[in-house]
């Protein structure tokens, strides 16, 4: 069992990060980092249910929930990078003080893959990170060379109905870094199959089928 609480974060202009800390009861030594996009919470499918197989192997789990900011949605451009990288930056350090970790997993979802980048190739403590990034934002080509320039082996999920699937990254990214790619055929950047609830579902279990697998192996 995990209880939830809050941590005291200060992140971006000194202002307190939203947050959900899932800690286990059990000593753990493995936390997990989740970084939701714009309008996709950490309560929704693809981040509920990661939350939930990181807790069944025992990680602790820290949802940064920048975007439950008043303010967010008004930012845009180098003040919404600058307020990403700070609150994560902020919530990262945090977490780690809690206990002594042996293994670290970043997940991030669609802008969340953004703050995912940056902070990965800047924080020397992440360096042996486990990194699963949920629709990237492949279109955006400094985030391409992001995760290439990190260099471990990464789980990429997306769809191919989303907006910015593009099977050209993906392959050089699988090729620098021998990454794991999930491509759902017909999923939109919700994760979603318009008009096919079961099919969405068996993509769901498809997905965390996946991570189970990840989050496994070394």
């Amino acid at each position: 069992m995990a209880e939830m609480i809050t941590l005291d974060i200060a992140g971006y202009h000194g202002e307190r990060v939203p947050n959900t800390f899932w800690r286990q009861e059990k000593e753990a030594e493995h936390i997990a980092v989740i970084l939701p996009g714009i309008g996709y919470t950490c309560q929704m499918p693809l981040l509920f249910y990661a939350t939930r197989v990181l807790q069944d192997q025992g990680a602790d789990v820290l949802w940064v929930e920048y975007n439950q900011r008043a303010d967010f949605k008004a930012q845009a451009g180098a003040e919404l990078a600058q307020l990403l990288n700070a609150d994560v930056g902020a919530a990262c350090q945090a977490v780690l003080t809690q206990r002594k970790y042996r293994q670290i997993t970043i997940i991030g979802k669609s802008l969340g893959t953004l703050a995912m980048g940056a902070l990965l190739t800047t924080d020397p403590r992440l360096a042996q990170a486990k990194a699963v990034w949920l629709t990237p934002l492949l279109s955006r080509a400094a985030l391409c060379a992001q995760i290439i320039s990190y260099g471990r082996r990464s789980l990429l999920v997306i769809g191919t109905a989303d907006g910015h699937y593009d099977p050209a990254p993906l392959a050089e990214i699988q090729t620098a870094t021998h990454s794991e790619l999930l491509v759902i055929a017909g999923a939109n950047h919700g994760m979603e199959i318009a008009g096919d609830v079961l099919q969405s579902l068996r993509a769901m279990e498809q997905i965390m089928q996946a991570l189970q697998t990840f989050l496994s192996t070394e």
